[in-house]
């Protein structure tokens, strides 16, 4: 190879180099952007949401999370269940019942409780559809049965 080739390829790679750096440069600045707009978004989010944790225990050792879960402030329990378990229930005079939590029924001798936890499980006073969230709820599903209860 000669001079002029290797001119021409270090030309070529110092256009390379700088295209790269300038991407780069650009990619950092809309990736700042939108890292700005996320946090914006979020402390919007924060002022209609609850944070929630959401438990379904389903009596046979079996427990599944839903940790760090938003759900739009002014929500029941059941509100909150229904959406991020896809619970199915009934309405009554005494309020509403739930029929299945992630596709599990309950059977003539088991039904599904809900808690709240404090310094302690407590069970829920009034129906799911009663009891309106609060940021930080902890709340617990349990498949039992009657003669457990």
């Amino acid at each position: 190879m000669n001079e002029n080739t290797y001119k021409l390829i270090s030309v070529a790679l110092l256009c390379t180099t700088i295209a790269a750096s300038a991407f780069a440069v650009y990619n950092n600045f809309q990736f700042n952007e939108l890292k700005k707009d996320y946090a914006a978004v979020l402390s919007e989010l924060e002022d209609f949401t609850a944070q929630v944790d959401l438990m379904i225990d389903y009596g046979n050792g079996t427990v599944t999370w839903y940790n760090d879960t938003r759900i739009q402030s002014g929500s029941s329990v059941l509100d909150a269940t229904v959406v991020v378990c896809g619970a199915e229930y009934q309405t009554s005079d005494f309020g509403a019942f739930i029929t299945s939590v992630n596709g599990m029924q309950p059977d003539s001798s088991h039904f599904w409780m809900w808690s709240t936890y404090e310094d302690g499980w407590e069970v829920g006073m009034v129906g799911a559809d009663q009891y309106n969230i609060h940021d930080g709820d902890i709340i617990r599903w349990t498949y039992t049965s009657i003669t457990e209860w």
